[in-house]
């Protein structure tokens, strides 16, 4: 007998078209209407999602009350039990982890239940490297309903999903999860018909703006039970309904591509985004070694509990993506700002903790303390501004500045433009070539002396070159026209601003753009006369040069919009950064840059992995990394928060903003926008965005990354007398390969957590030292291990505990 297992839930967004306070307002009234149809039927209503019991446990507290009886009484039941349902596409891999163990942590004080089914139907795709995260995190099953059967085959609806690691779970595409109001019995049959498997499962009730089950579709399920034969309909919840399947199909691959406007559409929130899982980390890493060292006595763990949650919220699978009115997009801004201002205090508390053991400041010297947040040791060029003693109002007196480090030694540096903008010396900004040791802050002093003014070297070199790497501005076009590292160019006239034609739909989710987001390319020019926000400014200029950089930018338009593209090119590295701000004008268009690159496979980072990418002219989603792997070395571009991209023809583009209208969502052959009236438009005016070049073998893609986004942490302080002795925190791993993802006190617990991570696919032996403890590790391909340190020991984890 066919086994029918019948989910009621209520698809309920948080927010979407509406603000959250709304939202609020569909939960409570959803809810209320489930409790109270729990009273005059016999069924189980399943719901998940922290952030909406949240809301009822604050504003309906007896409700909230009654919900913790029935989920005893087992007629309400806790399901996915992740914070809520995130983008599975953008969020790194330690997020992930957060969203299930704040969840799980949540569910288990509240409702002491801890679902085994993570739930995630409306997300638009799902990366590969979930797989192993939910696995570490005590879950063995998915549902999921995006990509549709249209967009992605699948060998079966119900698979063993195979994540990078090799780690299985079972998985189940659902073919959708609402049903109309009153006509529940009808759909259900519809979607029993379709599903060929013995024991399949059906989501069903009125959703999206909340509803789920009603007195008659209740009612009409009570009577279809008892009068069909030949078919066994089952009340039930995912695990009951997964401790019955057992596939033998095997996806090994993410689940995608679903819409993927939504890559790229309200680019503000994602950079932002990726900007406070940086902060959040690096913030953690800094408490951790403070604490660890005796420099801070106490942990703020509950303000980190608060920063993780404006993340986690920020995170919603209508918001990340940027599918969401402008309310939901400032929401989700307000948000981030909350954790960034959070954080950086935080941070700042750890900073100034660690630097109370310096001794105070030499005569005449301006100390620079630096914190790498880096297991290992690296060399970086660091900038760092601050103040000269006074105003030197001479005209023909100039402030010249030598660094040194803590031994005495000349440091190279360069001397570059602040950030203010007063026509006085005055404030000063330095770049320097630093030697930091890991998880430590080391000192160095700036002196300076007055010297006169000596006039200023013609600089008209496009061209660095020093035989190893040889880089050329062409100052015709103003794009990169050569990147070459021992003999071998990688890009060749790149980072040209292009713009295609575009539609007002966040989501592209037309058929078409599965194939390709957008079309007619069109190629920017560089400015012959720049004007409006680069009024004044040559085409090409040669801004900055001298030991550590050679600065240049270039201005490009293209109809309304306006580009400037500017290089750091290193003498002292192989990198090259890259800074791109687009001044958007222009609706219905997107615009990216195309980077003609060296032949390979493209791979992008995804969750705790690297995947590869299409080549066909298909959207990408990666997140802080692609590169080009010729099977030696790889071409890599880091970034701070773009996240689409696509490949054709030898040339990556990389995209950057769409210049789409707020939850434009399109409706069968219906006009997307309503004609003859303005609407609001999203990610106009100024976007920037950060890029570094460089060329590294593969096992080092993951740590290059992390150099690029995780900076180390400079600041010009002068330290008090009252000189603070604390013990050091050794911390070092004995590879080149494996990465910290996290480093944080562990949750209830003395001890401290590492989260270590080998993005490879090659097995890695290492240990990892702390204090005088050592404990020798093996990693699989792509392997996420947990290992805590307490009480003077260090413990390999079966579960990512957080």
């Amino acid at each position: 007998m066919k086994e029918v297992h019948l989910i009621c839930n209520a698809h309920l967004d948080p927010i979407w078209q509406w603000d959250w306070q709304e939202g609020v307002s569909a939960v409570l009234s959803t809810f209320q209407s489930a409790v109270n149809l729990a009273e005059e039927f016999d069924y189980v209503f399943c719901h998940n999602e922290v952030t909406v019991y949240k809301y009822v446990e604050e504003y309906a507290p007896t409700l909230f009350a009654r919900i913790q009886e029935l989920v005893k009484a087992g007629k309400w039941h806790i399901m996915g039990g992740w914070y809520l349902q995130p983008d599975c596409n953008m969020p790194s891999g330690e997020s992930f982890v957060r969203q299930i163990q704040e969840g799980k942590r949540y569910f288990k004080e509240k409702f002491g239940k801890t679902p085994t089914t993570a739930i995630n139907f409306d997300p638009f795709g799902h990366s590969v490297g979930l797989v192993q995260i939910i696995k570490k995190c005590g879950q063995d099953g998915y549902i999921f309903m995006r990509p549709y059967p249209s967009e992605q085959t699948l060998p079966d609806e119900q698979f063993i999903w195979r994540g990078l690691d090799g780690s299985e779970i079972k998985a189940n595409r659902a073919m959708a999860y609402n049903t109309p109001l009153g006509y529940a019995v009808k759909v259900i049959k519809e979607r029993e018909a379709k599903q060929t498997q013995d024991v399949i499962c059906i989501l069903w009730g009125v959703g999206n703006h909340g509803g789920g089950p009603s007195r008659k579709d209740l009612a009409d399920i009570k009577n279809m039970i008892a009068e069909t034969e030949g078919v066994k309909y089952i009340h039930s919840t995912p695990e009951r309904f997964f401790a019955k399947i057992n596939p033998t199909a095997v996806v090994e691959e993410s689940l995608r591509i679903s819409m993927p406007g939504c890559y790229t559409s309200m680019g503000k929130i994602k950079r932002k985004h990726a900007l406070l899982e940086n902060e959040l980390y690096l913030a953690e890493k800094m408490l951790t070694t403070a604490l660890a060292c005796g420099a801070l006595q106490n942990y703020p763990e509950e303000e980190i509990h608060k920063i993780t949650e404006s993340l986690l919220n920020a995170e919603f699978h209508d918001v990340l993506p940027g599918t969401c009115i402008q309310g939901g997009e400032e929401n989700g801004l307000r948000l981030l700002d909350h954790g960034l201002l959070e954080a950086e205090r935080l941070k700042t508390k750890a900073y100034f903790a660690l630097a109370a053991k310096e001794a105070p400041a030499k005569e005449g010297e301006y100390p620079i303390l630096v914190f790498n947040p880096h297991l290992y040791p690296i060399k970086e060029n660091v900038e760092c501004e601050f103040m000269l003693a006074d105003q030197n109002w001479s005209r023909d007196m100039v402030a010249a500045i030598s660094v040194l480090d803590e031994a005495g030694n000349a440091v190279k540096h360069q001397v570059i433009k602040e950030e203010s903008n007063l026509n006085l010396d005055w404030r000063k900004r330095i770049i320097f070539e630093a030697e930091l040791a890991p998880l430590k802050l080391t000192r160095y002093s700036v002196y300076v002396e007055f010297k006169p003014k000596e006039k200023g070297k013609e600089r008209d070199s496009f061209v660095f070159d020093n035989g190893r790497k040889y880089v050329e501005i062409d100052k015709k076009t103003g794009l990169l026209k050569r990147y070459i590292i021992e003999g071998k160019e990688y890009v060749k006239e790149g980072f040209l601003p292009v713009m295609f034609e575009d539609n007002p739909d966040p989501w592209a989710m037309g058929k078409e753009q599965l194939k390709r987001v957008g079309n007619h390319e069109k190629a920017f020019k560089l400015s012959k006369k720049p004007s409006g926000v680069f009024k004044g400014l040559k085409s090409v200029e040669i801004i900055e040069d001298g030991e550590i950089y050679l600065g240049i930018e270039a201005f490009f338009e293209c109809e309304n919009t306006r580009v400037r593209v500017g290089y750091k090119i290193y003498k002292n590295n192989d990198y090259v950064d890259v800074d791109v701000t687009v001044f958007m004008g222009d609706v219905d268009k997107f615009v990216k840059v195309k980077i003609p690159v060296c032949e390979g496979k493209l791979i992008g980072q995804t969750a705790f992995g690297t995947e590869p990418l299409f080549m066909d002219g298909r959207e990408n989603v990666s997140q802080r990394f692609i590169a080009v792997d010729d099977g030696g070395r790889c071409l890599m571009i880091a970034n701070n928060g773009v996240y689409g991209s696509h490949y054709e023809k030898g040339a990556l583009y990389l995209s950057l903003v769409r210049g789409v209208s707020y939850c434009a969502h399109p409706i069968s052959d219906r006009p997307i926008l309503p004609e003859n009236r303005f609407v609001k438009k999203v990610d106009q005016g100024e976007n920037a965005f950060s890029f570094r070049l460089g060329v590294i073998e593969r096992k080092r893609l993951e740590r290059f990354t992390q150099e690029f986004i995780q900076k180390p942490y400079a600041l010009n302080i002068f330290p008090t007398k009252n000189q603070v002795q604390y013990k050091e925190f050794s911390v070092r791993l004995t590879d080149e390969t494996i990465a910290l993802a996290a480093m944080k006190k562990a949750d209830g617990r003395e001890g401290f957590l590492f989260r270590l991570v080998n993005n490879t696919n090659e097995s890695v032996e290492t240990a990892l030292n702390v204090q005088n403890a050592t404990l020798p590790l093996r990693f699989g391909k792509f392997e996420v291990k947990t290992v805590l340190y307490e009480n003077g020991d260090l413990t390999e984890c079966d579960e990512m505990m957080i």
